[in-house]
């Protein structure tokens, strides 16, 4: 299946974090999310974009939650939203995680991408083949961190 559909609605979200929100852009920003520190964003809202009951979504989450702890990694609460906020999946930002592992829990939950950054770039993996598209991120004004 063809990611193209998926990669404007990736590029054009609004992703948040801990105490910061940012969205991402082709041009240097100077930004670096979660100071710095390698990270990624992975979801089990929704697989492969089909939408799924709140019940079911949050049971999906749970799992995600779980699969995190077992395998030890430092995480934090995040969410993925497109601008106008019709379009809403917690998820968990997660540090210290290398590319693959990070790409591997994307697989395992069904999801067409994932993001994984460091430093001042952040990058659009995508499950189904490993491909990157790189971008900055873009600092967006928070309303007191996760809605």
């Amino acid at each position: 299946m063809s990611t193209q559909p998926f990669a404007e609605v990736y590029k054009n979200a609004v992703y948040r974090g801990g105490d910061m929100a940012f969205s991402l852009s082709e041009t240097p920003t100077g930004t670096q999310p979660f100071a710095g520190r390698r990270f990624a964003f992975v979801t089990a809202y929704n697989p492969r974009s089909q939408p799924l009951s709140g019940e079911e979504n949050q049971k999906r989450h749970r799992e995600l939650e779980r699969e995190i702890q077992r395998l030890g990694l430092e995480s934090a609460p995040g969410s993925g939203a497109s601008p106008d906020g019709s379009w809403f999946e917690e998820g968990f930002i997660l540090f210290g995680v290398g590319l693959e592992p990070a790409l591997e829990l994307g697989r395992r939950f069904e999801q067409h991408a994932i993001l994984w950054g460091e430093g001042g770039k952040v990058g659009l993996a995508w499950c189904e083949d490993g491909r990157i598209e790189w971008f900055y991120p873009q600092a967006l004004p928070t309303e007191g961190g996760i809605p």
